[in-house]
């Protein structure tokens, strides 16, 4: 079984009140999650997922595309997980990665009519970053990595909450998965780019999270209320790179934080670490606190 599914059951059998995300307010236990993972998992198996296939999935804010991936990962099958709003029903990116099928947002399994290579096995994850960039393929080895290196860096724990803004970032499903691997909880902070101004900053004061990921439309919104301080966060990891005015207004927001600036492609360990004021400079090469 994949490791990252085991995560969720042991979570299940040892602590199956303890949430493991939070959305829109609500908790959803280890044992629903795990639940849902396993209901999933035989619906797609009645549907035709079969182990060894590269299955393609819209993923969207919320605990269903966490279920997805891992009910997927339960029948044996890599997962490439997609944006497709915007590009139709299965994206040109994908067929051309080799998938075998798609998962339709309503449930029912479409098989590919191309005939692609043979994905990798064992499961693996598929992360696609938009159209133009090539798929990054990780298999277990890089999921043990990932999550080694996670813990590591970040003391990570059943204590750890994660305030996530965007979970179909692939650095983004990295650390949820890091986190709840640890017997953590990932805070998903709602749907933020729709919630109103005063929702999101009360759900950033109020909620239990240290460790936050800075989607890329986060500063503007939080420019909107300049004077918003969130001191709670012990660390915040940006993916993609901010403008200086973007960065100021983060480090205002995140006033105790240490910032990490990670690309997904490398090791956590290669991440840089920075005071707020440097960051505000873009210093973000310099390593400053290697044990944050």
């Amino acid at each position: 079984m994949h490791l990252l599914v085991s995560a969720i059951h042991d979570g299940a059998r040892h602590n199956p009140g303890k949430a493991a995300l939070r959305w829109k307010c609500n908790d959803f236990p280890y044992a629903a999650v795990d639940g849902q993972i396993n209901t999933r998992a035989l619906a797609m198996q009645l549907k035709g997922v079969r182990a060894g296939e590269l299955v393609a999935y819209e993923a969207t804010p919320g605990p269903e595309t966490v279920a997805i991936m891992a009910a997927l990962w339960t029948l044996g099958a890599s997962v490439f997980p997609i944006q497709s709003a915007s590009e139709g029903p299965l994206p040109a990116h994908a067929i051309s990665s080799g998938v075998t099928g798609f998962m339709h947002p309503e449930g029912d399994y479409v098989k590919s009519a191309a005939s692609g290579r043979e994905p990798p096995f064992p499961p693996s994850l598929w992360l696609h970053d938009g159209v133009g960039a090539r798929a990054t393929v990780m298999g277990h080895h890089h999921f043990s990595d990932v999550l080694e290196g996670a813990e590591k860096r970040f003391s990570l724990s059943s204590r750890t909450v994660l305030g996530l803004t965007d979970i179909t970032q692939p650095g983004s499903m990295l650390d949820l998965w890091a986190v709840l691997a640890a017997g953590g909880t990932v805070d998903l902070l709602n749907d933020h780019e729709t919630l109103p101004r005063d929702c999101l900053l009360q759900h950033l004061g109020e909620t239990e999270a240290d460790l936050l990921i800075a989607h890329p439309s986060l500063p503007e919104r939080l420019s909107e209320s300049p004077c918003a301080v969130f001191a709670q966060f012990r660390d915040v990891i940006v993916i993609d790179t901010f403008d200086h005015q973007s960065r100021t207004t983060l480090a205002n927001a995140f006033p105790c934080a240490i910032f990490h600036r990670w690309d997904p492609s490398t090791v956590v360990e290669d991440m840089s670490d920075h005071s707020p004021a440097d960051f505000v400079d873009g210093t973000n090469h310099n390593f400053k606190d290697p044990h944050a």
